[in-house]
């Protein structure tokens, strides 16, 4: 019997420079279905997640080369990544703000259960996929008629190439 299917759409970053956390974190992910990519270090972390977008991003606050705060703030403010699942797995939760923690979609604290620490990635997962299926405001004021024939609310013309 098969406890875990493997699923190349389920991919996740494990970021952490201790190299046992770092390891026993993508064995449990990997268990769990994940496509696991590692890093440890801030600057490889950021191409990674720029890179390969992953489902679920597992971060440290605390690397070498660039802070897991730099990094959270890079990934949320590009449209390509800002969507992404982001969990914090920290000794340092203190070192979030308030602002900062609205940012993530989930925060673990080391010493962490295993168990606990996959709700929260399932968890962070179903927030971020909530994100994605937002429709932003512009296009909800967009709609079709019966007919088929795009229908602009008042103050929204369509634009014919002239000026």
């Amino acid at each position: 019997m098969v406890d875990h299917v493997w699923l190349p759409e389920r991919t996740a970053l494990v970021v952490d420079d201790d190299a046992f956390i770092l390891s026993a974190l993508a064995e449990v992910l990997s268990e769990d279905g994940y496509d696991v990519h590692i890093a440890s270090n801030g600057f490889s972390a950021l191409r990674q997640a720029m890179e390969l977008r992953p489902t679920v991003m597992l971060l440290d606050l605390v690397l070498p080369e660039r802070s897991g705060k730099d990094i959270l703030r890079d990934l949320r403010a590009d449209p390509a990544t800002r969507d992404m699942a982001i969990v914090v797995v920290t000794g340092h939760a203190e070192c979030l703000n308030e602002a900062q923690l609205t940012e993530v979609d989930g925060l673990v604290a080391k010493p962490f259960d295993l168990g606990d620490l996959l709700v929260t990635v399932q968890r962070a997962v179903q927030r971020a996929a909530g994100r994605r299926a937002e429709v932003p405001p512009v296009m909800a004021a967009l709609h079709r008629d019966a007919a088929g024939r795009s229908r602009y609310p008042t103050g929204i013309r369509r634009s014919r190439g002239r000026r």
